[in-house]
């Protein structure tokens, strides 16, 4: 979200001052400190700017869901995978989240934290309207997070005109040959990628011109070239 809209990171900032604030209050309400009668202002000032956040947050996924559609069907992630948001409060407007956080009030001064709002949200990734963190593989888990990321990074190129740089570690290792190869066919479409790996042999068109290899030896970045190596930079 603060990647596609910088200006909007403020409102992730200022939700997270107002929660530090409210559960302190908090903590001074169990300690017998602070009276809860302070507590409404706090709730209005968390649902204002939880509300913004929550809004922000629609936004951004309603931005990725077609593309994650796309691209977890390009790498083989078969079962019609989707992405949504998962809000945990269903308040519309301030007033609202203010009433939920008002009703809680009592169990989050026994606990000292609140425990309703944005912080609690989710992201929901499905294969067949199912819950892949529950009822997917490793490795369906594993390719439904490349299709995010690389959703992302077509909704950045988008909006800023040029891709950004694309960082994997080691996911190449937990990927089947053919997966593989999709992988690193979606990553030459467009835009800089690192990938690690401690076996280049798990790289598909490792010798191919548009992939740089470097190794990392004693602490010294070396360009391998032609089967040989060529120190660069340390």
């Amino acid at each position: 979200m603060a990647a596609l809209w910088p200006a909007r990171a403020g409102t992730r900032r200022a939700y997270g001052r107002a929660l530090t604030q409210r559960n302190a209050l908090l903590g001074r309400v169990r300690a017998g400190l602070a009276s809860p009668s302070s507590l409404p202002a706090w709730d209005l000032e968390l649902a204002r700017h939880g509300i913004a956040l929550m809004a922000d947050r629609a936004s951004a996924v309603a931005e990725l869901v077609s593309r994650f559609g796309q691209r977890a069907a390009d790498l083989g992630l078969e079962g019609d995978p989707g992405l949504a948001y998962l809000p945990r409060s269903k308040a519309v407007d301030a007033a609202e989240l203010a009433a939920e956080l008002a009703v809680r009030s009592g169990s989050d001064v026994e606990r000292g934290f609140t425990g309703h709002g944005p912080h609690r949200d989710d992201l929901g990734l499905t294969r067949a309207g199912r819950d892949l963190r529950t009822y997917g593989s490793q490795g369906q888990q594993r390719l439904a997070l490349l299709a995010l990321l690389l959703a992302e990074r077509e909704a950045l190129a988008r909006a800023r005109g040029a891709p950004p740089l694309m960082l994997l570690d080691d996911v190449l290792s937990e990927l089947d040959p053919d997966r593989r190869t999709l992988l690193l066919a979606l990553l030459r479409e467009g835009g800089q990628s690192v990938v690690t790996t401690a076996d280049p042999s798990l790289v598909p068109g490792l010798e191919d011109p548009g992939i740089t290899r470097l190794a990392v030896a004693e602490g010294t970045v070396v360009a391998v070239r032609d089967g040989g190596a060529a120190r660069a930079a340390a």
